[in-house]
């Protein structure tokens, strides 16, 4: 509890008891042990999160009732608390029969929805049966959650088990707040056409007011399915909205991840080291390099072609005979066709391979075909050299964070299929076409065979991504977004202005942010270019009050864009400030410009060599772009980055972004830094607004919370009021200044 309520404070926010998860999985499953009945918890990360949210503000759970003595513990509404030593929600459960559980989750769940989304369309097995059922079962869920909810209350659902459920809820209760997170791959429309319900699919999740993607491909073949599907539907591609039938959807991808320090901290334990041990003895392990592979068994996570690229690896270069050992733990899934074809294939391609391979002191392949807990796991991910993840497509794949997160030692090596979600965002590792097979396997000598340095520099940078955007970020992220979605209400709109009427327009401290609030968003800065009649507004404006430009652009940038003097200006997200007759930074810079500047060169020349480095001064902070890096450069551009940046550690910040290293000084001023400093010096007896529209504004919005007003354009948690969108704050500003245009 104590890393939710550090990682997720504004949970606090949330109203309490509003809040129902709704999966196809429970959280809590009763099941008969004889005459006793006892309760067990699936193993999932995702669930254990969850279950720390309701703990924390209390709710409901909706979700099938699966276990065997799931009855026999529910009250007369099919409710019971949880966790049961020490209740803090409700779960509810639904009732499936066994016929309902065949069509509506084995049948057009993972018969239809699974194949399609992963674009293994010869598995796609449609029957009129699956759809009457999975119909009938999203309407029981919708049924059970109405009997729950109110008008404040929050539907969080998740998954494709349950596409139709948002239409069924707002049709009954159309003030619901509703978010929806789809955590597999959406497939592109060539082959989302191929379902037979696909525009009743489409337009019953156009009813949730947030859709979660794991990346943002996923959202746009979502775009790109509703605008093949639905005429009638508007799409704002810029702010990745929907307008359907008069009701807005948010679409935004959320990577899932891991708890980085639950593993982190399992793989440090006595107890791991000792099974590290143990594990050596058992399958003769010294002094050989070890592999492993951790894989639901599901021909998703393409096991055939990672059994087909070890033994051509063992074929190419046999010096790795007998000193290279694949561990390979499979977990047992839905046993049904096609997974059971599929595991009797795996398994005679394992025993094929050892039997060409093995010697009389040497298994080139071990095979566990059991369920692992993460505390047995960890073991694994520790000591393995390589790990391998080859999915043919997948939405996230969360395994590759685990081993990522369990090296504590940093000497592994992460082999990622370019088709895993995870490739999005794990920039140290080395990505594979598990289709590519003698290329595939050239990858695994690369990683055996990669320096200690690089091996490194590699998890270094990776672990430092885990880490940051670990399953906390993720819940707080997809939350914060709910939260704002749920305090937007149409009244907060009127209400701003009727408010300002009562304040004397001379009283006024106009504060405004740059990008996407004076200007629209565009894809590259440099085209954010003010319009005349803003400019104008502007103008006519500082002649009735102070008005002050707080932009994350450099200083001299966003002077020279506005162009008008007699104006306040703040750079560099507040920590420079041109009062409009001298310079003001944070006075927490001094030497570390200058030291900057020092890491800059020291960077520029060692960094010379590696074509596609983007090396990007902006005065007080810098950012290292490697988007357009070879992948084969990749490890030199990590060990230079972090050789460099190492010795700098205790003076600068260094964070990842999309294939971007950012540094910045520890202390320097944010927005709301500078609008207090501005508000002190130089306004201290008027009343402030602030308008933005970036996350970076939120600083301001909070200083300002009690002593002025917060005005985000778009959604925010912290401002007191919204602008639907950068078009009408032309408008407000109009009204504000009781400008004749």
């Amino acid at each position: 509890m104590s890393q939710l309520s550090e990682k997720v404070s504004f949970i606090e926010k949330l109203p309490k008891r509003s809040l129902i998860i709704v999966s196809n999985r429970e959280p809590y499953i009763h099941k008969k042990i004889g005459q006793f009945i006892k309760v067990s918890r699936p193993a999932g990360g995702l669930t254990s999160a969850m279950d720390e949210v309701l703990n924390a503000i209390g709710g409901k759970w909706v979700a099938w009732g699966s276990g065997s003595a799931d009855r026999e513990t529910v009250d007369n509404k099919s409710c019971v608390p949880v966790p049961p030593n020490r209740p803090r929600y409700t779960l509810k459960r639904v009732w499936l029969t066994p016929e309902e559980v065949d069509n509506y989750y084995h049948g057009y769940s993972n018969h239809v929805l699974w194949p399609l989304c992963h674009i293994t369309l010869e598995k796609v097995y449609f029957r009129k049966k699956y759809w009457d059922d999975y119909q009938k079962v999203n309407q029981a869920f919708a049924n059970a959650i109405l009997e729950e909810a109110d008008k404040r209350s929050i539907v969080w659902i998740h998954d494709y088990h349950l596409c139709l459920l948002p239409r069924m809820l707002r049709r009954i209760n159309p003030e619901l707040t509703i978010a929806h997170f789809w955590h597999i791959p959406w497939p592109d429309y060539s082959v989302f056409r191929v379902c037979p319900q696909a525009e009743e699919i489409i337009r019953a999740l156009l009813s949730n007011d947030l859709i979660g993607f794991q990346i943002p491909l996923f959202v746009n073949n979502f775009i790109d399915c509703v605008c093949n599907l639905l005429e009638d539907a508007r799409v704002d591609r810029a702010r990745s909205n929907i307008i359907y039938k008069g009701h807005i959807t948010k679409l935004q991808a959320f990577p899932i991840s891991v708890d980085y320090k639950k593993f982190d901290s399992l793989a440090s334990s006595p107890r791991t080291v000792k099974t590290i041990e143990q594990l050596k003895d058992r399958y003769n392990l010294y002094d050989k390099y070890i592999g492993i592979g951790v894989d639901r068994l599901e021909y998703t996570k393409g096991l055939i072609k990672r059994f087909q690229a070890i033994d051509l690896f063992f074929d190419r270069y046999p010096e790795y005979r007998g000193r290279f050992t694949f561990i390979q733990i499979t977990v047992p899934t839905r046993i049904k066709e096609p997974y059971i074809s599929y595991k009797a294939t795996l398994e005679k391609l394992i025993r094929e391979i050892n039997k060409k391979y093995s010697t009389d002191t040497w298994m080139p392949i071990i095979y566990r075909d059991t369920k692992a807990e993460h505390e047995d796991l960890v073991a694994f991910y520790r000591m393995a050299d390589v790990a391998i993840i080859s999915s043919i497509y997948d939405g996230m794949n969360l395994v590759a964070k685990e081993f990522v997160a369990s090296q504590v030692d940093m000497k592994g090596v992460l082999l990622l299929s370019e088709f895993a979600g995870a490739a999005e965002e794990l920039d140290g590792a080395i990505l594979v076409n598990p289709y590519d097979l003698e290329e595939f396997s050239e990858c695994i000598r690369k990683a055996l065979s990669m320096s200690r340095a690089e091996r490194r520099s590699r998890m270094k940078t990776l672990r430092m991504q885990v880490k940051e955007r670990d399953i906390y970020k993720w819940i707080s992220d997809i939350l914060e977004e709910i939260s704002i979605l749920y305090s937007m209400k149409p009244y907060r709109y009127r209400y701003v202005f009727k408010y300002l009427e009562k304040i004397p327009r001379d009283n006024l401290f106009l504060f405004l942010d740059y990008d996407g609030t004076l200007t629209p968003i565009v894809r590259t800065p440099e085209k954010a270019v003010l319009s005349e009649d803003m400019r104008s507004i502007i103008r006519m404006l500082k002649e009735r009050m102070p008005v002050a430009i707080v932009s994350g652009r450099g200083l001299d940038d966003v002077k020279e864009r506005v162009g008008l003097p007699d104006i306040i200006y703040a750079g560099n997200h507040g920590a420079e400030i041109w009062d409009g007759e001298k310079l003001v930074v944070s006075p927490e810079l001094g030497d570390n410009k200058r030291i900057l500047e020092q890491i800059i060169r020291e960077m520029r020349e060692a960094l010379s060599s590696v074509r596609g480095v983007i090396i990007e001064e902006k005065g007080i902070t810098a950012s290292i772009h490697y988007r357009k890096v070879q992948s084969r450069d990749l490890g030199k551009v990590f060990d230079i980055f972090w050789s460099t940046a190492e010795r700098y550690k205790d003076l600068f910040r260094i964070t990842s972004g999309k294939k971007v290293f950012e540094i910045r000084p520890y202390g320097i001023w944010n927005k709301g830094d500078a609008v207090k400093w501005i508000i002190k010096n130089l306004g201290k007896d008027r009343m402030p607004i602030y308008i933005g529209d970036d996350v970076t504004d939120e600083d301001a919005f909070k200083i300002l919370r009690g002593r002025g007003i917060g005005i985000s354009v778009g959604r925010s948690e912290e401002a007191d009021y919204y602008l639907r969108n950068q078009k009408e704050v032309k408008r407000f500003l109009v009204w504000l200044g009781d400008l004749d245009t």
